[in-house]
This record gives structure tokens, sequence and C-alpha cells, in this order.
């Protein structure tokens, strides 16, 4: 009796283990659209934060960016030539030189091409 006392406690604890692992492996993936900003700044300003250095407590966070459209693409849009912004839908109703808010994740800066990178972006009002 003790000996299937013992089993079915074990049981338990390994089913208990794989929930917990199973929804720690498994977890929901982040929605930057309903995030709120952890900084809002123009192109340039975050331009500069990168080359100076300063920008390591936005990476990885969603902030919000504003400046003018300098370039158009399928499923991107640069700001200012500083800023490249991946969206995840189409663009539709874009124009070459007006000012907009963007707001997406900081994933980094390319060195090369002395462009910050955004994805995830979504354009707010």
């Amino acid at each position: 009796m003790k000996k299937r006392r013992l089993f079915f406690l074990v049981v338990i604890l390994l089913l208990v283990g794989a929930y917990f692992t199973y929804n720690y492996l498994y977890q929901d993936h982040r929605d930057i659209k309903t995030e709120d900003s952890v900084i809002e700044i123009t192109a340039e300003d975050l331009l500069q934060q990168f080359k100076d250095g300063t920008a390591t407590s936005i990476l990885n966070n969603t902030i919000t960016v504003t400046g003018t459209i300098s370039q158009i693409e399928e499923m991107a849009v640069t700001l200012n030539n500083s800023v490249h912004c991946s969206f995840d839908d189409g663009l539709t109703g874009l124009m070459d030189n007006k000012e907009i808010k963007i707001k997406g994740r900081c994933i980094g800066y390319d060195d090369l091409f002395e462009v910050v990178k955004l994805d995830q972006c979504s354009i707010t009002k």
C-alpha cells in the first residue's frame, strides 16, 4: 500500500513538473502594438544615442519614433535616413517627406549602414 502511494505521488509530481516546463518553454509572444512605449524620441536623437553608446537601455524595448519618411519599401519605412522600421503587415497610403510617428521594438544599430532597426512596427496617430 505504501509503494502504491509513493508511485502516485511521483506520477503527480512528474505531471505538475511537465505542466510548468511546457508553459515555460511555450510562452505567448509579445504584442508590441498593445505595449506602452518606454521612450518617445525623434529619429535623429535615437541615432545619436546609438552613436554615443548610451542607448543600451532601450534595446529590445518598445519605443515610439517620430520622423520624416525618407524611403518606402513593401514592408518597411526609413525615417530621416537613420531609422529602419519593419512592419508585419503591408503599407498603404504613405508618402515620402511625410511626418509620421511609429511604435516598434528596437532591435539594434547597424554600424555598416548607420541605421537603427525597429521591427513589429505600427503607425500611431
